[in-house]
Protein backbone atom coordinates (compact mmCIF):
# COMPACT_ATOMS: atom_id res chain seq x y z
CA UNK A 1 0.00 0.00 0.00
CA UNK A 2 2.92 2.16 0.74
CA UNK A 3 3.80 1.98 -3.14
CA UNK A 4 0.04 2.92 -4.07
CA UNK A 5 0.44 5.56 -1.75
CA UNK A 6 3.23 7.01 -3.55
CA UNK A 7 2.10 6.90 -6.84
CA UNK A 8 -1.51 8.47 -5.71
CA UNK A 9 0.87 11.30 -4.10
CA UNK A 10 2.90 11.58 -7.92
CA UNK A 11 -0.16 11.60 -9.49
CA UNK A 12 -1.68 14.33 -7.91
CA UNK A 13 1.83 16.44 -7.86
CA UNK A 14 1.71 15.95 -11.93
CA UNK A 15 -1.94 16.80 -12.16
CA UNK A 16 -2.04 19.67 -10.14
CA UNK A 17 0.62 21.43 -12.26
CA UNK A 18 -0.43 20.20 -15.99
CA UNK A 19 -4.14 20.87 -15.68
CA UNK A 20 -3.54 24.74 -14.95
CA UNK A 21 -1.33 24.28 -16.98
CA UNK A 22 -3.32 23.23 -20.25
CA UNK A 23 -5.83 26.39 -19.19
CA UNK A 24 -2.92 28.89 -19.36
CA UNK A 25 -1.64 30.75 -22.93
CA UNK A 26 1.38 28.28 -22.51
CA UNK A 27 -0.79 24.96 -22.61
CA UNK A 28 1.59 23.82 -25.49
CA UNK A 29 4.10 22.80 -22.60
CA UNK A 30 1.36 20.63 -21.25
CA UNK A 31 1.62 18.43 -24.72
CA UNK A 32 5.56 18.27 -24.54
CA UNK A 33 5.13 17.65 -20.71
CA UNK A 34 2.53 14.37 -20.94
CA UNK A 35 4.72 13.09 -24.08
CA UNK A 36 7.67 12.77 -22.15
CA UNK A 37 6.14 11.51 -19.26
CA UNK A 38 4.40 8.73 -21.07
CA UNK A 39 7.39 7.81 -22.81
CA UNK A 40 9.21 7.34 -19.30
CA UNK A 41 6.16 5.45 -17.74
CA UNK A 42 6.06 3.06 -20.95
CA UNK A 43 9.88 2.27 -20.37
CA UNK A 44 9.84 2.34 -16.79
CA UNK A 45 6.66 -0.33 -16.94
CA UNK A 46 8.24 -1.86 -19.83
CA UNK A 47 5.10 -1.19 -21.99
CA UNK A 48 3.80 -4.05 -24.43
CA UNK A 49 2.04 -3.39 -27.86
CA UNK A 50 -1.40 -5.55 -27.67
CA UNK A 51 -3.59 -6.71 -30.38
CA UNK A 52 -6.86 -6.40 -29.29
CA UNK A 53 -8.66 -3.81 -27.37
CA UNK A 54 -9.23 -5.57 -24.23
CA UNK A 55 -5.71 -6.14 -24.07
CA UNK A 56 -4.96 -2.32 -25.22
CA UNK A 57 -7.30 -1.11 -22.08
CA UNK A 58 -5.32 -3.85 -19.52
CA UNK A 59 -2.04 -2.41 -20.86
CA UNK A 60 -3.25 1.10 -20.23
CA UNK A 61 -4.44 0.48 -16.73
CA UNK A 62 -1.31 -1.64 -15.95
CA UNK A 63 0.73 1.77 -17.08
CA UNK A 64 -0.87 3.92 -14.00
CA UNK A 65 -1.10 0.64 -11.13
CA UNK A 66 -3.83 1.64 -9.26
CA UNK A 67 -6.36 -0.46 -11.00
CA UNK A 68 -9.12 1.15 -8.68
CA UNK A 69 -9.27 4.49 -10.36
CA UNK A 70 -8.96 2.97 -14.06
CA UNK A 71 -11.80 0.65 -14.65
CA UNK A 72 -12.61 -1.16 -17.71
CA UNK A 73 -16.39 -0.86 -17.84
CA UNK A 74 -17.49 -3.18 -20.87
CA UNK A 75 -15.68 -4.23 -24.22
CA UNK A 76 -18.62 -4.33 -27.57
CA UNK A 77 -17.76 -3.75 -30.81
CA UNK A 78 -14.20 -3.97 -31.14
CA UNK A 79 -14.40 -0.80 -28.51
CA UNK A 80 -12.77 -0.63 -24.74
CA UNK A 81 -15.23 1.67 -22.39
CA UNK A 82 -13.48 2.46 -19.60
CA UNK A 83 -13.39 4.77 -16.72
CA UNK A 84 -10.91 7.41 -14.84
CA UNK A 85 -11.83 7.56 -11.21
CA UNK A 86 -8.69 9.29 -10.34
CA UNK A 87 -8.96 13.09 -8.89
CA UNK A 88 -8.32 15.88 -11.78
CA UNK A 89 -7.72 19.54 -11.14
CA UNK A 90 -9.86 20.57 -13.84
CA UNK A 91 -12.85 18.73 -12.36
CA UNK A 92 -15.80 21.32 -13.20
CA UNK A 93 -13.77 23.75 -14.72
CA UNK A 94 -16.22 24.07 -17.59
CA UNK A 95 -12.64 23.67 -19.81
CA UNK A 96 -13.02 20.78 -21.88
CA UNK A 97 -10.12 21.94 -24.20
CA UNK A 98 -7.58 22.21 -21.55
CA UNK A 99 -9.17 18.44 -20.49
CA UNK A 100 -8.37 17.70 -23.88
CA UNK A 101 -4.85 18.94 -24.06
CA UNK A 102 -3.80 17.33 -20.53
CA UNK A 103 -4.94 13.75 -21.84
CA UNK A 104 -2.13 13.98 -24.00
CA UNK A 105 -0.33 11.47 -21.85
CA UNK A 106 -3.33 8.79 -22.58
CA UNK A 107 -3.20 9.27 -25.75
CA UNK A 108 0.69 8.47 -26.13
CA UNK A 109 0.53 5.79 -23.88
CA UNK A 110 -2.22 4.09 -26.31
CA UNK A 111 -0.28 4.73 -29.53
CA UNK A 112 2.71 2.91 -27.96
CA UNK A 113 0.34 0.42 -27.24
CA UNK A 114 -1.41 0.27 -30.76
CA UNK A 115 -4.43 1.85 -29.62
CA UNK A 116 -6.28 5.26 -29.89
CA UNK A 117 -8.12 6.86 -26.74
CA UNK A 118 -11.25 9.07 -27.16
CA UNK A 119 -12.65 10.80 -23.90
CA UNK A 120 -16.30 10.73 -24.34
CA UNK A 121 -17.67 12.41 -20.80
CA UNK A 122 -15.00 14.81 -19.01
CA UNK A 123 -15.52 15.98 -15.18
CA UNK A 124 -13.82 19.03 -16.62
CA UNK A 125 -17.96 19.44 -17.66
CA UNK A 126 -19.71 20.76 -14.72
CA UNK A 127 -22.36 18.31 -15.65
CA UNK A 128 -20.44 15.48 -15.16
CA UNK A 129 -20.80 13.48 -12.42
CA UNK A 130 -18.41 10.51 -10.86
CA UNK A 131 -15.93 9.53 -13.35
CA UNK A 132 -14.59 10.64 -16.87
CA UNK A 133 -15.49 8.14 -19.41
CA UNK A 134 -13.17 7.51 -22.46
CA UNK A 135 -13.15 4.63 -25.00
CA UNK A 136 -10.03 2.81 -26.86
CA UNK A 137 -10.10 1.41 -29.89
CA UNK A 138 -7.36 0.12 -32.04
CA UNK A 139 -4.97 2.73 -33.52
CA UNK A 140 -5.80 2.30 -37.39
CA UNK A 141 -9.67 1.76 -36.50
CA UNK A 142 -11.18 4.17 -39.03
CA UNK A 143 -14.71 4.56 -37.54
CA UNK A 144 -15.74 8.14 -36.95
CA UNK A 145 -19.13 7.33 -34.47
CA UNK A 146 -17.19 8.33 -31.33
CA UNK A 147 -17.79 11.80 -30.20
CA UNK A 148 -15.06 13.35 -28.30
CA UNK A 149 -16.02 15.75 -25.30
CA UNK A 150 -14.11 18.73 -26.02
CA UNK A 151 -16.09 18.53 -29.64
CA UNK A 152 -19.55 18.56 -28.27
Amino acid sequence: MEGDSQKIALYKRVNNFTGPLSRTRKHWRTKVIAKILAQYTWLKNRGQRQGTVGNMAEEWRRMFGLNRFWKIEKIENDTAYCEIHFACSLEKTGDLQACHRLMEYDRTLLKHIGGQLVVLESRADPHVKGCCKIAIRKHDDQRVDLVAAHRK
